[in-house]
């Protein structure tokens, strides 16, 4: 009990109870000692009776008394022994002792020398411990090994046994036994996978013999022709009644027998059932029964039993017989046919061969003609070859120099595999024609190929009441198109027919011989020069083209089936979208659009628009509507004129619903006038042509698409809205969608309309940015007055003729008119004039109507008016605090939104739906009111006049009229009061306070009348508008101008200086939403996701690392991975996590933004973060995520553009919006994780989440201007950043605010306005932040959407002062400056005006670019009250490209020929960050053909980085090396890849003109890798922790010849790059691991007899750069290591024979040679070696030096016991002596060891004993224990560690000094000494006596 003892001999009077009050209560229970030494039952006794008591019951005072006598009497009669340090003052790492009774210089006891090694050495005497009453427990008994499981025994594999092939004799009626047909699956040739028949078992195959004529229903014999289908039809058992007829075409399989054409059904799958009772061979004509074959049974026969078979008629048809006919299955059909070979390559091709083959029963392709001649064929020319006279159906062509073609089925039989195809031979596709190795085809030699597009043609025409007759090309359900050519170099003409191309179900071709002139196309056969068919049967004689324009484009049925001529069309590439009016009539104009001088009327607002317009059929052959046939009939022709239009919109609804089960278009609607069939024409005379999604539910196709009709089929109800076509949001591309889809609506898709859409045609065109005015009237005012003095913007085309116009001076589109007035208002042109049905003017309900497209029509003919467009309006928008105005009676009047006409309208606030008058109908009338008072707020209310009923319960299921409802509400429009019986209240965000968008969507889709209305009283502000738009002219690619879209990366900051008015201060936000992240209130946990303890990961609470920029103490978070996580990018970021936990969840659901501060530790020297590298995630309860989803970082989220420079606090603004998230986050953030990919120390703080803004609310139509913020103007009398000034933006419905920087933020396409927060006359400082690098700018000042190109002033302008009137504000390039107009607004010295800030008229002093906040065409405002200015930035991208080079090994020229493709893959578009996931690309360079070999990519945005890696060639070529030309931005990285960053091309106008920026060369020679890793081990053989691992090593790749002598020298692998001499390896968290790619595996020129022997080794670098290699051992930070190499070999898999083999050899040493490997290298620490050195010395004369002393030295282990306790390590052996298990060493006469011993020692604890004094010298009483450490320090006896002398490398050396003092001489017999120890000892004793009975009374003697 040493402490124990301790402390009662230093305080012997102390109490029990003041031991435990001073915390040595613990010392008995907890104190290691105590327990290791006495057992637990003793314990707990010993432990009880101090509970109990207070008192040491168990004697320890006695025992502490006699102690005391004891040591007394020792002090009496002991010699005086003492101890002193004497340090040696030039040997200050020298130790020196000198030996003490009381103990060694740490106080500790030591063992006498005899002591037993083995015993344990304690601290202090250890007490017998008392006997355990606890009763010794077994021991646990022994688990068995599990027994191993017996291995089962493999189940017999299955032996294929081939089923014999039954022989069936052909009868009339074949018995139910199947032949099948002899085709087998191929199984290899050349690893090639031939044919496949699977089709044949799972499907039914029948052929027929078509005979001369066949019986009709009369038995009479009817003429098979050509142009007839042939059907079969049977009736089976597939129904229960036995009966189950089925249907299907028979095809021409091109074979003929006796002259007699072979038609099939081929692989049928859909034939149900199992037995045929009835087949019929039926004859259809013009789609009409005509005639037919009927085979009936007596019984019941197996489908299966007619499987492969071919029914043989008679000539006349009435009898015949099924057969197995050889045609079908002996492949010899074609037999001595010629197949040809025709080269238009651009090289001549020798020893050409045509090779045949048959499949044998294993599958395998057998050769037929081993012996087939070779022919030479030149270029342009072709050569013959003989189909065998043997069974074959396969032919591959080869010629010299390894030319191959594939393997060709010339049966048209089903095959599969890459290297094999199927055709069908004929005379006119016979001939295989070589242009190239991508660029073959079958057809006819000598000829060329031409393509006729039939998408427009095939369109039938056979409905009843329409053309007459059956005019398509093809014809109706037909598939074949006929063809005549002419003019022949021998005047010869040829017929046939077209080839159905296999890639487009409307594409046929013909390859036409080399002379022909002109051809027609028919639908009918043609076989006389002049007989071309009318009604579009037939085109007319074409001349056919020779250039590039290859294919004819068939126009559709509209005119030419009508008026009876040929069908036009026109020729253009194939493949191309369709489009007449640029292909066919340049000249023509689809719509004509009048050029007319563009001048801005005063009291007018320009709402932008968009219109659409839908092409007729007419229209898609390129016509103008003007040109029409003015026949005004009523006809199917007049009335549904739109058919490939409404086609290609079934199309679109058909494709949908195929590719997204369970979901249907609810209401699917079209253009025309759809007809019901109660009235003629109806539409379902037409509808099977047309086959029209939705028709066949014919009660809502009516009531969607017809005005009369509802869902139930009441009719009547031509006024009535039609709800619920369009879902009631919009997408998130802001598009409207079909109800219950995510299907845009398709006649307001651009993209539908102008190219992807099935008919790959321009069906209409979309005008963008048409200006439409609106001008005010009062036109709501009721009988009594109200209303009076409401003035509304307003439209109505009963009064206001408007068309689309172009301004002559620009490409603005407008609606105007030739009104002289001051508004276009009140104007009406005849070209308006409404017709009915009839094109009679006067049977309409409105004599005017909306005919934007009609300007140029000269007669009212409804068949030429245009009654198909769309027009999209927008209309942004804000409301007064209550939603209303009033009039001049003082009467609160609602805000309106007003709409009346037809057909279609849908309004959208934001993406709500508010207003729905759907469906074609005439005048409905509906109206919004933004009455905001009396719990309405927020919301819009909706009033419909009349609605029919709907299937949709959302919609009502009930009309809503004056029979069925009461009247909702009245509104009075110019006089005329409507009612409205249909309402609904509508819910928006933000309603009363925020900008909104309204969006209507209009459309006429009928054909007759067409009107609009439109009114609304939205109020007016001052805007100023800021526009970014970023130009990508210069990039070329799609995903990198993807890269720039949703970015909000363009930082602006604008300053206001007022020049009116008094103070007013600017709103801000409400900051009771904030909520800021508490580090140590608000967080549970914070911790990294990998726990280390080697300091590999942090994340923890943390001093601010910038002291002074916090509060005093201030605590952040501190984040830290070791390694990088680059690659692949972000793979171990689970590990990296810095995580956060807080102990409340936090409700974003409000928040807008997160701001938080990164600093990163400049002490890194890493440069600053990236965005794209940093990321930043928030997990709500459930672990689900937002925000830096997958590998991405913060970039894309962020609220402008951040750049994290080091060594300073950086804030970063995040928006929540632009963070992704993962499906059901909940909002409640519960952790944030954070971190990076690379290694940094980065510290975080700040964490706030910020609440959207709440705008200030408007009370009236316009702002007060002296109510105008100034920002602190008015009183400094400067430009002042425009803190808290409002902005709205066209891309966020959220109201957002200036921040205090002055800032804010856009993206490209961003419009942000500035409505009345800038008092006019102000001056407005605005300032882009560029990054000049990436951009260039230029910006424009606009005024009401026109270029401020000049501006008022001079004499007659009081406002503002002009220094030249002539400037232009356009395309001006000062883009750091920012926009200066030149004017100075004037001062006004008058009361209620003046602004004590601004005393004069003179510009801010600044120096910085302003604009007055005034108009510049009338600033002094005479003729508006409003300032609407826009500034528009154009950022033009800059960018550079790069160029990749292949070239041949040297020596292999025009060995590597093939094509080789190169992955490039591109990140940190920019240098900002802006891709969402890495871009790549390929390249591919055909070394096949002449030139230098490179490919491009251009377009590329300047600062991204970029890597390039060739893909794996296939011509069993390799990458050698990998090289990057001098002065390029770029490096190799592993001789595989390249990586750089591109820089701006240097010659902007030919992006092309680029150096080389990588060179990848080939060879054919063998390369091998090898793989590095490196190991680290202690002296123990354990693997070493990271945290005692360098971060960086060297290594060095070496190599010779194997056949080198073993002391030749290694010459050093240049590598990664020529010059390389080693690499520097960074541990990252793959760990060491490095690859040497593409290593020669013997040298140029030699072979495998002797390949090069590879090794690596590891080294050290100086300051210079130069590489020294490790000879066995390398000192790292101090520390040496032992280096061995180990090799392992790596299996590789042969390219030609796909076999597996480890072709390396390895040595012990770690060498390889002849294949691929790894080599790793071991770092084994080596235990630094020490020397004790011992010099002895007397301790009162230094110079006195002892010899003959002797000291022992042993080895320490810790004692098993536990605790502090040492033992000796009796298995220690030294100098690797099994028998030496100590040291001995004796001093000389120099007092120092002699030879020494102790030397060599290794770390760890050690003994040394003084064992033999120097003669008349006391021993040292104590042993000194010495432990040495790892790192060269060494402590004595527990005390501080020191450093040796010495380094790791040569080993340390410590020095003792170890100072004896003489022994006493003791006194001789009769002397007076021992009467002087008596003296001296027995007053002690008695003092110890009196001591031992004090104590023992006061205790009050012993109990008993």
């Amino acid at each position: 009990m040493r402490r124990l003892d301790a402390v009662f001999f230093e305080n012997n009077m102390a109490t029990v109870a003041q031991v435990k009050e001073a915390g040595f209560f613990y010392c008995f229970t907890g104190d290691p000692l105590w327990n290791n030494v006495l057992p637990s039952s003793q314990r707990e006794r010993r432990v009880s009776r101090l509970n109990r008591t207070g008192k040491n019951t168990t004697g320890w005072a006695r025992r502490l008394t006699a102690l005391l006598v004891t040591a007394c009497l020792v002090m009496a009669m002991a010699l005086p022994v003492y101890a002193e340090v004497d340090p040696l003052p030039d040997a200050p790492d020298e130790v020196e002792l000198l030996e003490d009774g009381q103990g060694t210089a740490s106080g500790e006891n030591t063992a006498p020398p005899e002591q037993n090694a083995a015993t344990p050495v304690p601290d202090a005497a250890t007490p017998e411990p008392e006997q355990s009453a606890e009763p010794e427990q077994p021991a646990p008994a022994e688990t068995p090994e599990p027994t191993a499981e017996p291995t089962p025994t493999p189940e017999p594999t299955a032996t294929a046994t081939a089923t014999p092939v039954p022989t069936v004799t052909p009868t009339a009626t074949p018995e139910p036994t199947e032949q099948p047909q002899k085709m087998y699956a191929a199984k290899s040739v050349d690893n090639v996978q031939a044919v496949s028949e699977p089709e044949a078992t799972d499907g039914f195959t029948v052929y027929f013999v078509v005979p001369d004529t066949m019986p009709n229903d009369k038995n009479q014999d009817v003429t098979v022709l050509n142009s007839d289908e042939i059907r079969f039809n049977v009736n089976t058992d597939a129904n229960t009644n036995g009966n189950c007829w089925q249907s299907h075409t028979m095809e021409p399989t091109g074979w003929e027998t006796n002259g007699h054409k072979i038609y099939a059904v081929k692989n049928c799958k859909d034939i149900r059932g199992e037995n045929f009772y009835e087949i019929q061979f039926q004859l259809y004509r013009d789609d009409k029964w005509t005639a037919q074959i009927t085979l009936k049974q007596p019984e019941p026969k197996p489908i299966s039993s007619y499987n492969n078979k071919m029914y043989v008629p008679t000539a006349d048809g009435k009898s015949g017989e099924w057969t197995n006919d050889s045609i079908l299955t002996s492949h010899t059909y074609y037999a001595n046919k010629p197949i040809k070979f025709e080269n238009r390559s651009t090289a001549d091709l020798t020893n050409v061969k045509a090779n045949f083959y048959i499949p044998d029963e294993s599958g395998n392709l057998t050769l037929v003609n081993g012996d087939s001649t070779a022919q030479d064929v030149p270029q342009g020319e072709f050569v013959g070859f003989t189909i065998p006279d043997v069974e074959c159906s396969y032919v591959q062509f080869t010629w010299d120099e390894g030319g191959k073609s594939k393997y060709y089925n010339f049966y048209n039989e089903p095959v599969s595999g890459n290297d094999i195809e199927s055709f069908m031979y004929s005379e006119t596709r016979n001939c295989f024609i070589y242009t190239g190795a991508d660029n073959v085809r079958w057809g006819r030699e000598n000829s060329f190929r031409i393509y006729y597009d039939a998408t427009f043609s095939k369109l039938p025409t056979t409905g009843r009441e329409d053309t007459g007759g059956d005019y398509s090309i093809p014809k109706a359900k037909k598939e074949t198109i006929y063809f005549r050519i002419k003019g022949g170099d021998n005047g010869n003409t040829e017929s046939g027919t077209l080839v159905k191309d296999g890639t487009n179900e409307n594409l046929y071709y013909i390859d036409i011989p080399q002379g022909y002139r002109s051809i027609i196309f028919s639908g009918e056969e043609i076989n006389d020069d002049n007989a071309t068919k009318g009604n579009g049967v037939s085109t007319e004689w074409l001349e056919i083209p020779t250039d590039d324009k290859n294919c004819f484009y068939a126009d559709t049925n509209d005119d030419a089936v009508y008026n009876g001529t040929t069908r036009g069309g026109y020729w253009a590439p194939k493949g191309t979208l369709r489009d007449a009016e640029t292909w066919k009539n340049p000249d023509t104009k689809v719509v004509d659009i009048a050029a007319a001088e563009f001048t801005e009327k005063p009291n007018t607002k320009y709402v932008t628009s968009t219109l659409y317009d839908y092409y007729t059929d007419y229209e898609l052959n390129g016509n103008n509507r003007d040109s029409y046939d003015n026949d005004n009939a009523v006809n199917q022709r007049h009335w549904v004129p739109f058919r490939q239009f409404d086609q290609a919109i079934s199309d679109y609804y058909q494709s949908y619903v195929n590719n997204n089960t369970g979901k249907s278009i609810i209401y699917p609607i079209y253009t025309g006038h759809f007809q019901p069939s109660d009235w003629a024409p109806k539409f379902a005379d037409i509808a099977s042509t047309l086959n029209l999604y939705g028709w066949s539910s014919y009660n809502i196709f009516i009531a969607a698409n017809n005005s009369n009709f509802d869902i139930g089929g009441g009719n009547e109800k031509n006024s009535y809205a039609f709800q619920g076509i369009v879902a009631d949001k919009r997408d998130s591309d802001g598009d409207i969608v079909m109800n219950g889809t995510t299907l845009k609506e398709p006649h307001f898709n651009e993209e539908f309309l102008t190219s992807k859409n099935s008919k790959n045609a321009k069906l209409g065109e979309v005008y963008h940015n048409v200006e439409f005015p609106f001008t005010q009237k009062e036109v709501f005012v009721e009988s009594d007055q109200k209303g009076k003095g409401v003035k509304y913007w307003w439209f109505d085309s009963s009064k206001t003729s408007l068309y689309l116009r172009k301004d002559t001076n620009s490409d603005q589109l407008y609606l105007g008119n030739d009104s002289t007035g001051e508004t276009t208002a009140e104007y009406l042109s005849e070209a308006s004039h409404n017709v009915d049905s009839a094109s009679d003017p006067n049977k309409v309900s409105t004599p005017y109507g909306f005919f934007p497209f009609n300007e140029t029509t000269t007669s009212k003919s409804a068949v030429r008016y245009n009654y198909g467009y769309g027009a999209k309006l927008e209309i942004p928008f804000t409301l007064t605090s209550t939603g209303t105005v009033k009039d001049d009676y003082n009467n609160e009047i609602p805000i309106r939104f007003y709409f009346s006409g037809d057909d279609d309208v849908w309004v959208f606030i934001d993406n709500q739906l508010v207003l729905d008058i759907g469906g074609a109908h005439a005048r409905v009338s509906g109206v919004l009111e933004f009455d905001q008072r009396d719990n309405k707020k927020n919301t819009v209310t909706s009033y419909v006049s009349r609605v029919k009923n709907s299937k949709t319960d959302n919609y009502g299921a009930e009309d809503c009229d004056e029979n069925k409802h009461e009247t909702e509400t009245s509104i009075t429009y110019l006089g005329t009061t409507e009612k409205y019986y249909k309402n609904a209240s509508v819910s928006i965000p933000n309603l009363s306070t925020g900008k909104h968008t309204l969006t209507m969507y209009y459309m006429e889709r009928g054909m007759w009348e067409s009107n609009m209305a439109v009114a609304f009283n939205f109020p007016d502000n001052n805007e100023l508008q800021v526009q970014k738009e970023v130009d990508l002219t210069n990039v070329t690619d799609d995903d990198f101008k993807n890269c720039f879209k949703d970015q909000k990366i363009f930082n602006f900051t604008i300053q206001n200086q007022a020049t009116h008015y008094g103070e007013k201060e600017a709103a801000g936000s409400d900051t009771s939403g904030t909520k800021e992240v508490n580090l140590t209130a608000d967080c549970d946990e914070i911790k990294p996701a990998t726990n280390s303890t080697e300091g590999e990961y942090i994340f923890k609470l943390d001093t601010n690392p910038e002291q002074g920029s916090g509060p005093e103490g201030e605590k952040v978070l501190h984040w830290y991975a070791r390694y990088t996580d680059t690659e692949p990018v972000s793979a171990a970021r689970k590990k990296r996590y810095g995580i956060l936990t807080l102990k409340n969840p936090i409700d974003i659901k409000d928040e807008r933004f997160l701001t938080f501060q990164v600093y990163v530790d400049p002490k890194d020297h890493g440069g600053d973060l990236s965005l794209n590298n940093l990321y930043l995630e928030l997990l709500d309860e459930n672990n689900v995520q937002k925000g830096s989803l997958g590998t991405t970082g913060i970039n894309g989220a962020t609220y402008g553009s951040v750049e994290l420079v080091t060594g300073k606090w950086v804030t970063v603004k995040l928006d929540l919006n632009k963070m992704k998230k993962q499906d059901d986050f909940n909002n409640y953030v519960k952790t944030i994780r954070v971190g990076d990919n690379y290694s940094r120390h980065i510290y975080f703080r700040n964490f706030t989440f910020i609440p959207k803004a709440v705008p200030s609310t408007m009370t009236g139509f316009t702002t007060d201007q002296k109510e105008i913020p100034d920002y602190g103007s008015a009183k400094s009398g400067n430009l002042e950043n425009a803190i808290n000034a409002q902005y709205t933006s066209t891309e966020d419905s959220d109201t957002q605010l200036v921040d205090e920087d002055g800032r804010f933020v856009l993206e490209d396409g961003e419009t942000v306005t500035f409505s009345d927060q800038f008092r006019r006359g102000s001056y407005i400082s605005l300032k882009e932040d560029l990054n000049q690098n990436l951009y260039d700018t230029k910006w424009t000042v606009y005024e009401n959407g026109w270029e401020v190109n000049s501006m008022s002033g001079g004499n007659t302008v009081q406002t503002v002062k002009v220094a030249d009137t002539s400037k232009s504000l356009v395309s001006q390039s000062s883009p750091a400056a920012g926009p200066d107009d030149g004017r100075t607004e004037v001062y006004v010295d008058k009361d209620g005006v003046r602004n004590e800030g601004y005393k004069e008229s003179k510009k801010p002093d600044t120096g910085t670019n302003t604009i007055v906040f005034r108009s510049y065409k009338d600033p002094d405002e005479t003729s508006s009250t409003l300032t609407k200015l826009k500034v528009k930035y154009v950022n033009t991208v800059k960018t550079g490209g790069l160029k990749i080079q292949k070239k041949a090994a040297e020596g292999e020229e025009g060995t590597i020929n093939g094509t080789y493709t190169f992955k490039v893959t591109f990140n940190d578009v920019g240098g900002e960050g802006l891709e969402e996931k890495p871009i790549e690309k390929t390249v591919t360079i055909d070394m096949s053909k002449t030139g230098d070999h490179t490919e491009t990519i251009t377009g590329i945005p300047v600062g991204t980085r970029y890597t390039i890696e060739e893909v794996t060639p296939q011509d069993g070529s390799r990458l050698q090396s990998v090289t990057v030309p001098d002065g390029n931005e770029a490096h190799v990285i592993n001789n595989t890849m390249v990586e750089g960053v591109i820089v701006a091309s240097k010659n902007p106008n030919d992006p092309n003109d680029l150096e080389v920026t990588a060179i990848f060369t080939n060879t054919k020679r063998k390369l091998i890798n090898i793989e590095f890793d490196k190991l680290w081990k202690d002296a123990n053989n354990t693997v070493l922790g990271t945290t005692n691992q360098p971060n960086e090593i060297y290594i060095q790749l070496q190599r010779r010849l194997a056949n080198s002598a073993e002391d030749a020298p290694w010459d050093v692998v240049d590598y990664p790059t020529s010059g390389s001499k080693y690499v520097t390896v960074h541990h990252t968290d793959n760990g060491w691991l490095y690859p040497f790619n593409n290593l020669d595996q013997y040298p140029v020129g030699g072979s495998a007899e002797n390949n090069y022997i590879y090794r690596i080794v590891e080294g050290t670098v100086d300051k210079a750069g130069n590489f020294t290699a490790a000879d066995g051992t390398i000192t790292i930070k101090g520390n040496t290591y032992v280096v061995t190499a180990k090799a392992t070999p790596k299996s590789e898999k042969d390219s030609e024979t796909g076999a597996t083999t480890t072709p390396a050899t390895v040595t012990p040493d770690g060498t390889i040679t002849g294949g691929s490997g790894k080599i790793e290298l071991t770092n084994t620490l080596q235990n630094p070696k020490f020397v004790l050195d011992i010099i002895k010395k007397d301790a009162n004369d230094e110079k006195t030096l002892l010899d003959g002393v002797e000291f022992k030295l042993e080895k320490l282990k810790q004692a098993k016991t536990g605790g502090t306790q040492w033992e000796v390590d009796t298995s220690y052996t030294f100098n690797n002596n099994d028998n030496l298990h100590y040291l001995t060493g004796t001093t000389g006469t120099d007092g120092e060891i002699k030879n020494n011993p102790f030397k060599d020692l290794e770390p760890g604890r050690y003994r040394l004993t003084e064992t033999k004094a120097h003669e008349g010298y006391n021993l040292l009483s104590k042993s000194i224990d010495i432990e040495f450490t790892q790192d060269g320090k060494y402590k004595i006896d527990d005390g501080p560690a020191q450093k040796a002398t010495g380094d790791a490398a040569s080993g340390y050396t410590v020095t003792f000094t170890v100072l004896n003092r003489k022994t006493p001489e003791l006194p001789h017999t009769g002397a007076d000494a021992p009467s002087l120890w008596l003296l001296i000892g027995m007053p002690l004793a008695v003092a110890g006596l009196l001591i031992f009975t004090f104590r023992y009374n006061r205790k009050g003697g012993r109990r008993h």
